[in-house]
Formats: C-alpha cells, sequence, structure tokens
C-alpha cells in the first residue's frame, strides 16, 4: 500500500470517529416520564420513564436516567403519574373475520364474494332454496363460477327455533337439493358453524370434488351420507379444505379498507400484536397495508393451506416447517394453524357426560367432535366410515418435520388429552424439541388430571377466560357444578402445575375485560367461577404481553418494556394495579404507541397535551363501535 493510499485510510477512520452517532448516542424522538411504567420485564420492574428511539425503546429506569439522554429535538410528555404497560399481545383473535363481520356491511356481496342467506325468516326447507334461488338470479353469475353462500343463521340460542333450522340445514337439505336451484354453479353454504370447518356443497361442486379428489375423501373424510350411505354434500375436515380456496379469493384492497377499521378498535384497547390463523387472501390485504405504512398490529400468523389441501402419502412438511418464525418486523409466520381440533360448546370433544342441556341443538352432536379420533363422534348418525384419520396423520407429520403447531381451536378436555398424548408419542420417537413451542388453543375443559403431563411436554396452553366465565353457567347446566367450576380456562391450577399459560380473547371483546375476567372471574351476574384458578394482577398483566409475546416467537422484541425491544406501548387513564378489580374492564387507553409512533390519542389526552401527531387516531372505542356496518351472514370463531 502506497503513502498516499494510507493516508486516505487514516483520514476516513478519523472521519468515523467525529460523525455524531459516534460522539454520542443518538438522542431519544420521544420520552414519557413522571409515569408509573409496568415493565414486565423478569421481575416485573416499575420505572418513572421510558425513551424511545425510532421503533424501538432506547432507555427505561427513573426520570432522571431517562430525561438525561434527551436531546434539544426530544419530545417529552409529563404523565402526571399515569400508568404505562407493554402493548397488549392477544394469542387468539380472528381479526380479519370479525372485522369482515362487523364491518362488511359498507361492501356489496359480489366484493366480498359472500351471498348471504338470511335464516332468520326460515320456516321450511323451501325456504331456504327460494332465498338461494334468489340470490343465484339477483347476481347472474357465470355458469361454472365458484360461489359461497353464508348463513345469518344462530344455532346457540332460543331465538328463532334453533333445532328445527338445524333440522332443515343438516337433515332436510343436501346436494341434490341445493342443485335444483344452483344447477349450472358449484356451490358451497356454510354450515352456521366456523367457516373452516364445514360447508353443504350443490351436486356440480360435490361432482367436482368426488372427480378430482376422490381416493382422499373416501380414505380420510369427513363427509355425511344419506339414508342408502351415499355422500349427501355435506363435508368437514380435511375434505372442507379441499374447496376452501375457493371461499379465499377476495381483493386486497377491499379487505384492506375493512381491515383499517378493526385495526382502529384494536388501538383503542392497547392491542398492539395479534396472532391468528390466516387465509391467503386476508394476509395479502395485510400485506398491502404494511406497504403502505398503514398496519398498526404486528401479525403472528398460523397457515393454513397445509392442512387437508396436503397429501401426506406424497409430501412432506418441511418446507413449511423453514418458514416457521420468518417474516418482516411487522408480519411473520407462527406456525400452521390447521383446523378446529374440535368444535365449541355441545360440539366440544369431551369425555364428560352431558347430563343437561348445553345448547338447543346438543342431539346433533351428542359427544362432540373428536376429529382425532377415528371412530368420529359427531353427526353420529350421518357420518361415512372412513379409512385412515388425516388429523392424527398430519399431527404426527408435523412433528416428525418440525412444524409448529399453533393457533389452532382445541377446546373440549378430550380434544387436549389426545393432543398431550400426540405430543408425548412425538417426543418419544423424536425428541423433545419436535413439539417445541406447541399451542393448544381456548382451554374450554381441560380436565385437572392432564395438568402434570401437560406440563411435561412443555405445552403453552392460551385460554379464552371471558368466554369461559360467562359461559360457565351454560357448562354447569350440562356437566355439573364441578366441571363447570374446575374445567374452563383453569389458569390458576394449571400454572401451578407448571403449565405455560397465556390470555386470548377468540373475539372481538375489549381486551382489559378479559383481563379483568382472569382477576375476578366473574360473570355477568356477579357470581364467581372457579374462585381458585383467579390469577393476581401482575400474572393476568403477563399472559397478555411478556408471555404471549413467547408465544408469538418473538419474546425477545415484544411483550415487556425493556431497552431494545418494539416501542409497544399503552399509556391509561386508570392505575391497572390500584383500581378496584371490578373496574378493570373499564380501564380505557390514553395513547397507544406502536412501533415508535403514536397510532391512538384519546380525545381529553389530545386535548390536555395539545396533542395531534399526524396519522393518529383521535376517538373513542364506544364512538367506533357505533359506526360498524355488520355484514349479513358473518360467521366467524373457531
Amino acid at each position: 500500500m502506497n503513502i498516499r493510499a494510507k493516508v486516505m485510510l487514516v483520514f476516513a477512520a478519523l472521519a468515523g470517529l467525529l460523525l455524531p452517532g459516534r460522539l454520542a448516542a443518538q438522542a431519544p424522538d420521544l420520552i414519557l416520564h413522571n409515569g408509573k411504567v409496568l415493565t414486565v420485564d423478569s421481575n416485573f420492574s416499575i420505572a418513572q420513564a421510558v425513551a424511545i428511539t425510532g421503533n424501538k425503546i432506547s432507555a427505561v429506569g427513573t426520570d432522571q436516567e431517562v430525561l438525561a439522554t434527551a436531546g434539544p429535538d426530544t419530545e417529552k410528555i409529563d404523565l402526571k403519574g399515569r400508568t404505562v404497560t407493554p402493548g397488549l399481545v392477544d394469542t387468539h383473535r380472528h381479526m380479519y373475520s370479525y372485522s369482515e363481520g362487523a364491518y362488511g356491511g359498507n361492501f356489496t356481496p359480489e366484493e366480498l364474494r359472500r351471498f348471504p342467506v338470511d335464516w332468520r325468516a326460515v320456516r321450511t326447507k323451501d325456504d331456504v332454496l327460494n332465498q338461494v334461488r334468489g340470490v343465484m338470479e339477483r347476481y347472474k353469475f357465470q355458469p361454472g363460477e365458484w360461489i359461497y353462500l353464508v348463513n345469518a343463521v344462530s344455532f346457540m340460542s332460543n331465538d328463532a327455533s334453533p333445532l328445527a333450522l338445524a333440522t332443515i340445514l343438516y337433515d332436510e337439505l343436501n346436494q341434490w337439493e341445493l342443485d335444483k336451484v344452483t344447477p349450472d354453479n358449484p356451490v358451497l353454504m356454510s354450515l352456521g358453524i366456523p367457516d373452516f370447518n364445514g360447508f353443504l356443497l350443490n351436486k356440480k361442486a360435490m361432482d367436482w370434488v368426488m372427480a378430482n379428489h376422490g381416493d382422499f375423501v373416501l380414505k380420510n373424510g369427513r363427509f355425511w351420507v344419506d339414508a342408502a350411505g351415499r355422500p349427501d354434500g355435506h363435508l368437514e375436515p380435511p375434505a372442507s379444505r379441499i374447496v376452501l380456496p375457493y371461499t379465499y379469493d377476495r381483493k386486497p384492497e377491499i379487505l384492506g379498507q375493512i381491515y383499517q377499521k378493526d385495526m382502529a378498535e384494536a388501538s383503542t384497547m392497547g392491542l398492539t400484536s395479534v396472532s391468528s390463523r390466516m387465509p391467503k387472501d386476508a394476509l395479502a390485504a395485510y400485506r398491502m397495508l404494511e406497504s403502505q405504512g398503514k398496519l398498526t398490529y404486528r401479525i403472528g400468523y398460523g397457515v393454513i393451506e397445509a392442512f387437508g389441501n396436503v397429501d401426506l402419502s406424497k409430501s412432506n412438511l418441511k418446507s413449511i416447517a423453514s418458514q416457521v418464525g420468518q417474516g418482516t418486523e411487522k408480519i411473520w409466520m407462527t406456525g400452521t394453524g390447521p383446523t378446529a381440533i374440535d368444535g365449541a360448546s355441545s360440539r366440544q370433544c369431551t369425555d364428560q357426560k352431558r347430563s343437561g342441556t348445553y345448547t338447543p341443538i346438543d342431539g346433533w352432536f351428542p359427544s362432540g367432535q373428536c376429529h382425532t379420533d377415528i371412530e368420529y363422534r359427531g353427526a353420529v348418525r350421518r357420518a361415512a366410515p372412513i379409512q385412515a384419520n388425516y388429523f392424527a396423520d398430519w399431527i404426527m407429520a408435523s412433528g416428525r418435520d418440525g412444524v409448529r403447531f399453533a393457533n389452532t381451536h382445541t377446546a373440549g378436555d378430550r380434544a387436549n388429552a389426545n393432543m398431550i398424548t400426540f405430543m408425548e408419542k412425538l417426543q418419544a420417537q423424536y425428541g423433545k424439541d419436535s413439539t417445541k413451542n406447541w399451542a393448544l388453543d381456548h382451554c374450554g375443559m381441560v380436565n385437572p388430571k392432564d395438568f402434570p403431563r401437560m406440563a411435561k411436554v412443555g405445552v403453552t396452553v392460551s385460554c379464552y377466560v371471558q368466554l369461559s366465565v360467562n359461559g360457565a353457567a351454560n357448562m354447569a347446566r350440562a356437566y355439573g357444578e364441578e366441571v363447570a367450576n374446575t374445567f374452563p380456562s383453569p389458569l390458576g391450577s394449571m400454572l401451578k402445575a407448571g403449565v405455560k399459560v397465556v390470555l386470548e380473547s377468540d373475539s372481538n371483546s375489549f381486551l382489559w375485560e378479559d383481563i379483568e375476567k382472569a382477576v375476578t372471574r366473574k360473570d355477568a351476574s356477579g357470581r364467581v367461577w372457579g374462585p381458585q384458578e383467579k390469577v393476581d394482577r401482575p400474572t393476568a398483566l403477563r399472559m397478555i404481553t411478556r408471555w404471549a409475546g413467547d408465544y408469538f416467537l418473538k419474546g425477545d422484541q415484544i411483550g415487556s418494556v425493556e431497552k431494545g425491544k418494539f416501542a409497544d406501548l399503552v399509556v391509561l387513564d386508570k392505575d391497572y394495579m390500584t383500581v378496584p378489580e371490578e373496574d378493570i374492564g373499564s380501564i380505557r387507553p390514553q395513547l397507544t404507541i406502536f412501533d415508535g409512533k403514536a397510532v391512538f390519542v384519546h380525545p381529553s389526552f389530545s386535548a390536555e397535551y395539545d396533542l395531534k401527531p399526524a396519522g393518529a387516531l383521535i376517538t373513542t372505542y364506544e364512538d367506533l363501535v357505533k359506526t360498524r356496518k355488520p355484514r349479513s351472514g358473518a360467521t366467524t370463531g373457531g
């Protein structure tokens, strides 16, 4: 190297040393101080101030320590003693389907590719067929075009003779009846249960399924048969997954507008990370919003297309395994969300004997849906015999190939027990890491005898405690007081047994109400169910922040207020640690910061601080709810 080159290298090195960033750390963009910062770190430390630089937390500590890092352009907000928490992390929330249900009324059935059948006035089979005929005449479909009919019907209340409606949908309607009014198009009709879990097909659609996938369906099911033993058009997973792609082909530009409205509601409650299984069209819409800078929560998604549409005898799941944990800072794959392992309410897969009425359609699913049992217990009068259990084969293949199992409805005690048995088999055959980070969602019914097994295999359990507590009275009528006080979302007992537990909503609920239920276990009437299952406030907050971050596979980046983590924070109007426990659900965030930027400011907080950040929403949760315009025929859940 000549002298000139050496001199140039010296000058380059000196220039690097003299850059402002080398002389001092970059000054924060924002400092929140004079607050009560519940960091939810490993010690549940309480700080006074937090600094944000870019999209990361750059300092946490006392006012003196954090304010000392400020620069001339650092914005400072005196919280006047207000409480700060990490952004909430919901481990199971069907945000795409709930937003379509709540706001889809702003768009036409053609735009949403959802054509509703309203069962509120239905009294006979012909009432349904006349509505379907009207849909076909109104929308002028092209011959051969796939059509998805969604049912506006609830079988879970007594408002509209649900047993009579179930008789029409499950018994009287079949592929041949539906074909009478839809002869030129393959048609799917939802079964009034979550979209992923069942369809009624007309003859044209059923003929296509059997012509292209008949061997798979006859081997793996699940389908219902008529008195003559013929497939009658009612499909459940994995067979129903074959036609699923024809229901999720909407435009991201349409879906994105709907999803933004749900994200606005999420921001008003301090929700900054959401986990859900995700169909391709919904994922495309969220990725579009991310590219436009409009995404206001992080998404951990479970891919659904790997179940039912994959012939395990011809391929493996290793390509899916390689994608787990991969993505961007705002959207990444958390695993697979295949389908519901069982049903809900009277469709839960349970070993408990039902002695009373749970739902008006108990008779249709006397023992629940046990998809992981080859002797399928759901719809026992109508289920076709099958040669193999795709559910069991798929679960074992997932562990073998290193695919993470999560984002999946597993509600009943037998469903949970069966999954633990699969995990035990996989760990014995392939090692403990074969089921690393596996999770079971909902814990609607968990048998206490299974707690030690759950702890031993290391499974994480995600619990919809609000739904469990509010539904405990129904469970008591069906299964007795002992079951109702010990099986639904048994948070405290599972934690004592060493089980990893997190909180979920499985709804579009206001999340502080879910947290309240975890602490109080009180239903709407004020009755406490399972008092031994209460958790204290720090634990409840950990379950929906720090521990939930681990469910997302991003515990090192989200879920607590610590230096280096993403700046996802919430400023509250009440002190979470001291507000009366029955008022936790009334907490209202005043400021939500996502990825370092304010995405929501409560009007009163905005007025007090004259704070109107660019792009931030200034409204209230209550005002947003008033703007909902539901889509007719919305179905959600699972």
